[in-house]
């Protein structure tokens, strides 16, 4: 070894000596208490060589510094691989003063090797949950080498000097990002980029992208760079940022089509390349990156029209009735997730104290919103939720005191909140054991923001107008909440139901009138004199005035032309119990004039009454129909509001909007059914 080196490695390794202060500078520590219920577990590090001992201590200390290992949880796992790997090293004839001094693959051999010769290696049968609901089982790495691993690397980053945006590894936590905590993925990986002119591109575009977007669109535009790396290794393997041209997209278009890739993921993969080189060219000048345009709009896969993923009702129903059967942390979070429609990432980080109770006794919810980086407040109706909830307080508080922040901590620490990915296996698991099927018969797979547009659809097919689903759920624009507008074909229905009972017109046969839906509005038949004839108390006439005198004056209830709408069946009943009434009475005094004048009233009136009641539809009503009554409707009520805006009326004019809104939003949803 050279003597720069072994410079290098004194001054490293006496930065590393800094951090074991106190207990951590013993070489026996004790990492969780004795306590009844759990032996002590000591980590002791006789390693011969000094400098490798301090290297060993300082990488253990470090897991358990950053949190990513727990001091209170049993440790017996990490003590025997520990005792493995110290042997290992201490067998080696000549001294070592650094695991610097070989690459990680070396070492990996090396150790490798080393347990299987003694026979200490274990194999592990794993098994892994895919996405078609099926395990798969595969032999597992040994867990002394995922120790080793992760020993090295962060030996390896702490002896790195370079500055932290210089690294082939970011960690966005250290760089003072808003990471998302219920995620396993902190860090940016340059090193799966295998051209280093492109690695170095990554990074400026990367240091520029952490500035202006989100830590999630780094890493969405780092894995698409690592995607068109592996491009160029097969068809471009000696390629510079220069030779990157509108042939090449093309065919790496051509190369995307070869894998299963969704049109979504397709289209993301293209659009986040073309905002890097666009990016990296006019924003960054980054020499050698064409200023020509290479991709273009027309490169993207069509879009497909996006339908709402709630969970189907089917499902629904299984979930429900096997809910009881879930593990009581998962069974809590499923609870809060059908009643609120939260994101996971908002659940899982959901605070302890997150219940807000106010002075009429009504509670509400706080959370905090990463995408929209706000604080959002959902009142809670469900009085079973909020129970959900202040039991599992009162769980954490008996086990973490005051020291757990959160109100569903992390297995790993009390400290971080629960993975989102922890959630979405459980749940599926789960439902792999209770053979949770569809309608088609095929295992159901969860995905944990089906919840979300579950609430948003139940909320909509109970006609919740959409400024208050917008609301419940946070969203920022209103056209985000759009996509539940969307009815399913059952909730459509039933809006064509409630629309032909509103039309619905009889005769005096009590027959469908389809031509005369608004007979009986008072205000049509004002303004259509000498169109239509008579104004009647109930119902309206539709003789036409152009056929002359009506010979059935004051004879209105056997007449032809006597047209009733279900807006008039509470006048038809009444009238109707009144001609009964009158027909009782005229029996008792014998007035036969009366009771035959009845008699011939009394079944025109039930049967119009019958028909107007019937809910059955004929097919006659379609949606377009439903469409023409929506954009009519939303015509008037514009009317309404410039007259409301021309007079001042604020209230009005807040509430006409929220109308029009919605009915636009209906239309919108019913005009992409057709």
């Amino acid at each position: 070894m050279s003597n720069e080196i072994m410079l290098w490695m004194e001054s490293g390794q006496r930065r590393l000596q800094e951090h074991l202060v106190g207990r951590w500078a013993d070489d026996i520590w004790l990492v969780n208490p004795k306590s009844s219920k759990r032996r002590a577990v000591y980590l002791r590090f006789s390693i011969t060589s000094i400098p490798l001992k301090i290297e060993i201590k300082f990488a253990v200390w470090s897991m358990f510094d950053c949190g990513q290992w727990n001091m209170e949880k049993d440790q017996g796992d990490l003590r025997r691989n520990l005792i493995i790997i110290i042997k290992w090293l201490n067998h080696f004839t000549s001294t070592i003063q650094s695991l610097m001094e070989r690459s990680l693959e070396q070492w990996e051999i090396s150790l490798r090797s080393y347990i299987i010769q003694t026979g200490q290696r274990k194999q592990r049968i794993q098994k892994v949950l895919l996405s078609t609901q099926e395990y798969l089982k595969y032999v597992g790495e040994d867990r002394c080498i995922y120790l080793f691993r992760q020993l090295y690397r962060a030996i390896q980053d702490e002896y790195d000097g370079r500055p932290s945006l210089e690294k082939d590894l970011w960690d966005l936590r250290t760089l003072g990002l808003a990471v998302n905590l219920t995620d396993s993925h902190y860090t940016l990986n340059f090193t799966l980029i295998s051209q280093l002119w492109l690695r170095d591109l990554a990074k400026a575009f990367m240091k520029y992208s952490i500035a202006t977007r989100s830590p999630g669109d780094s890493m969405s535009k780092l894995q698409s760079l690592r995607r068109f790396s592996q491009f160029l290794v097969l068809q471009y393997p000696t390629s510079l940022s220069s030779d990157i041209d509108r042939s090449m997209i093309v065919q790496y278009i051509s190369y995307l089509r070869t894998f299963n890739l969704s049109d979504r993921s397709r289209k993301i993969a293209l659009g986040d390349l073309r905002i890097i080189f666009e990016t990296c060219a006019h924003q960054l000048r980054i020499e050698g990156i064409t200023r020509e345009p290479i991709i273009f709009s027309s490169d993207f896969p069509k879009p497909m029209k996006q339908l709402t993923r709630e969970i189907p009702g089917k499902v629904l129903e299984q979930v429900r009735k096997h809910l009881e059967t879930l593990d009581t942390t998962t069974l809590r979070m499923v609870v809060i997730l059908l009643e609120c429609g939260m994101r996971i990432s908002e659940l899982c980080s959901l605070p302890l104290e997150c219940l807000i109770c106010d002075d009429k006794h009504d509670w509400y919810l706080r959370s905090y919103q990463m995408k929209s980086k706000k604080e959002h407040i959902i009142p809670l109706v469900n009085k079973k939720v909020v129970t959900a909830i202040q039991v599992q307080q009162q769980s954490i508080r008996e086990r973490w005191g005051s020291t757990c922040p959160y109100l569903f901590p992390s297995r790993e620490s009390h400290t971080m909140p629960f993975k989102a990915k922890v959630f979405a296996n459980k749940l599926n698991e789960w439902a792999t054991q209770k053979d949770i099927r569809d309608s088609m018969g095929k295992l159901y797979r969860f995905q944990s923001h089906q919840f979300r547009h579950t609430v948003g659809m139940r909320l909509i097919n109970d006609d919740i107008p959409l400024e208050i689903i917008s609301r419940l759920l946070g969203h920022s624009q209103l056209s985000s909440t759009q996509i539940y507008a969307y009815k399913n074909a059952a909730a459509l229905r039933k809006e064509l139901e409630r629309v032909a009972r509103r039309r619905k017109v009889v005769n005096h046969l009590g027959e469908t009138v389809t031509n005369n839906a608004q007979a009986s509005d008072s205000i049509i038949q004002i303004t259509r004199q000498g169109i239509r004839g008579q104004t009647l108390p109930i119902g309206g006439c539709g003789r036409p005035v152009t056929s002359g005198d009506c010979e059935h004056a004051n004879k209105c209830l056997n007449c032809p032309f006597w047209l009733t709408s279900t807006e008039d069946l509470r006048g038809l009943q009444a009238f109707y119990s009144r001609a009964v009434q009158l027909r009782e009475k005229a029996l008792e005094r014998g007035n036969q004039v009366v009771v035959k004048n009845q008699e011939r009233i009394i079944p025109n009136l039930a049967l119009r009454i019958e028909k107007l009641e019937d809910t059955s539809m004929d097919g006659s009503l379609t949606v377009s129909d439903l469409l023409t009554q929506l954009r009519a409707d939303c015509i008037e009520i514009e009317s309404e509001l410039e007259e409301a805006r021309e007079q001042g009326r604020f209230v009005l004019v807040r509430e006409l909007e929220r109308i029009v809104e919605d009915l636009k939003a209906k239309i919108t949803a019913l005009e992409g059914s057709l």
